[in-house]
């Protein structure tokens, strides 16, 4: 008797214990199934979260151009590559939170599929599992609906040497927004993000959108110690990238780069370009860190140049061809208007996110050019449409 009651409390005990492991354990396990995915423009991915008992609430936490999310279900989500960069992809279950990042690489530049288009056309777009018989081969089944994504990145041609081309232009966007027998302008802001104070201001923020209204791009040449001013100013910069807005370099701060030599007091031109060199090496870092893009067009403060600038810089000098003269305290709002109405087709236009009265004047002007038919975009847009090639070290006024 003695026997069977210490047995039956030996099963007890272990139940007991099984009964108060197993889901401790099981709590410890919740997890996602991948911190870090690589996938090539078109290709998919499932992301899960383990042992989540709850549902799980996914979004895209940063780089909403680069991926898209579909098929949500309790615990998983699949994650889809739209364009070359970076992003990360957010679950939530309660209180707790995963994220994946997520890194979008070129798709393969070679279509072993290409000769068959005519069939595989016909007959993808209905029934994209069974292929027909004269196309068995397991290429068609790869992702054909990716195609019309991953065409615009194919094409891209090799950079010649001194080129530059800008690594978030979006030529899918090109090809759906803009027609090329219009008129097109490149509409670019300085001073960025926030503005010299020490409060934030939200002009910039006020441009995008309104730019963001109306489907139009431009570029914004930012400071590089404004960005790292506040998260506010950070949050801006990834705004305009989240947009797909151009971000360029605008040196660190608002000082004239164009300094002249003066031996007297010790002004060397290499203690200049050395000074020049530092202060667009440490915004094109920041930028840098922001994007993932590896480098950058560049405006000089003030827009003023010198020969010595031009032995250091490694990226296209964008100047102007139609100026807002915003940064003038005597000119007005309706002056601003006026001044940007003069823009023709091919100009590079200078405005700044600095000032409220830009702010108030953007969506004026971009009514106008919607109504006299004139497409709005960033600088690197501009010529990609206008197929034109930006040069490192070479001054570019407008796009003839």
């Amino acid at each position: 008797m003695k026997k069977m009651v210490k047995g039956l409390s030996l099963v007890l005990v272990c139940a007991l214990v099984a009964g108060i492991t197993v889901p401790v354990s099981a709590a410890k396990k919740m997890k996602l199934n991948s911190k870090k995915i690589t996938l090539k423009v078109g290709q998919k991915k499932k992301l899960e979260v383990k042992n989540a008992a709850k549902k799980v609430k996914w979004s895209v936490k940063s780089g909403k151009k680069y991926i898209s999310l579909s098929g949500k279900k309790k615990t998983s989500v699949v994650v889809k590559a739209k364009k070359q960069g970076k992003a990360a992809v957010l679950a939530k279950i309660g209180k707790k939170k995963f994220t994946c990042q997520v890194t979008v690489k070129k798709a393969d530049d070679k279509k072993p599929n290409v000769p068959t288009t005519a069939p595989t056309a016909a007959v993808t777009p209905a029934v994209p599992t069974p292929t027909p018989a004269s196309t068995v081969t397991p290429v068609p089944s790869a992702s054909p609906a990716a195609t019309p994504e991953v065409t615009p990145e194919v094409t891209e041609e090799p950079l010649e040497p001194g080129e530059f081309r800008y690594e978030g232009l979006d030529r899918a966007w090109i090809e759906e927004n803009i027609d090329p027998s219009k008129p097109v302008v490149a509409m670019t802001f300085d001073d960025g993000p926030g503005n010299n104070g020490s409060t934030f201001v939200d002009y910039g923020l006020r441009i995008q959108q309104a730019l963001k209204d109306v489907g139009a791009h431009a570029t914004f040449f930012y400071i590089g110690g404004n960005i790292v001013k506040s998260e506010e100013c950070r949050q801006e910069v990834k705004q305009a990238l989240d947009w797909g807005f151009e971000i360029a370099n605008h040196s660190y701060d608002y000082a004239s780069l164009a300094t002249k030599v003066d031996e007297n007091k010790g002004i060397t031109a290499e203690k200049i370009k050395e000074q020049i060199k530092e202060k667009l090496e440490k915004t094109d870092a920041i930028l840098k860190e922001m994007s993932g893009y590896s480098s950058f067009l560049f405006r000089a403060p003030n827009v003023e140049y010198s020969d010595l600038m031009f032995e250091v810089i490694d990226a296209p000098i964008i100047d102007v061809s139609n100026w807002s003269h915003d940064y003038k305290p005597e000119v007005t709002k309706e002056q601003i208007v006026a001044n940007v109405k003069k823009a023709r087709d091919g100009d590079i236009i200078n405005m700044h996110s600095a000032y409220e009265k830009t702010a108030d004047a953007v969506p004026e002007i971009l009514a106008y050019f919607q109504e006299k038919g004139i497409q709005v975009v960033s600088v690197s847009e501009l010529f990609a449409i206008r197929g034109k090639k930006l040069m490192k070290g070479e001054k570019i006024s407008r796009c003839d």
